[in-house]
């Protein structure tokens, strides 16, 4: 199995992981907006945020923050949410890649699941603390 090595790796990944979440029974609510507008604006933003993350792209320049404020506004997101969403992409990554890029995008998705749910809610998950530690 290959790592992670540019765009089309990274786009693949998130269409595969796009096809689960959207349908997903924990994260289809947070997700419906995206879902009636569908995926053709957001992989691009998406595989450019990827990029930046693994790749040290430069590509994403737009706050995720403040788009998952306006999701967390329309359904507020709590812990099940996000550690539902970490467990879908770190399943996805290991069924579709292997090696260093693939393990530092579970780390950073762990990291960013964090920091969101916090910065979000203001409060710690325990169950994210754990993901975090582990």
């Amino acid at each position: 199995m290959n790592d992670l090595v540019d765009g089309a790796d990274v786009e693949a990944l998130l269409h595969r992981f796009y096809d689960r979440v959207l349908v997903d029974e924990v994260l289809a609510e947070p997700f419906a907006e995206l879902r009636s507008t569908g995926l053709d604006a957001h992989i691009p933003t998406m595989s450019d945020f990827w990029q930046t993350v693994l790749f040290r792209a430069g590509r994403y320049r737009g706050s995720a923050l403040n788009v998952h404020r306006g999701v967390h506004d329309r359904t507020p997101l709590s812990a099940r949410h996000f550690v539902r969403w970490l467990t879908v992409w770190r399943e996805t990554v290991d069924e579709m890649y292997r090696g260093p890029a693939a393990e530092r995008a579970k780390v950073q998705a762990t990291r960013i699941a964090w920091a969101m749910h916090r910065r979000l809610t203001g409060v710690d998950a325990r169950e994210l603390d754990e993901l975090l530690a582990g």
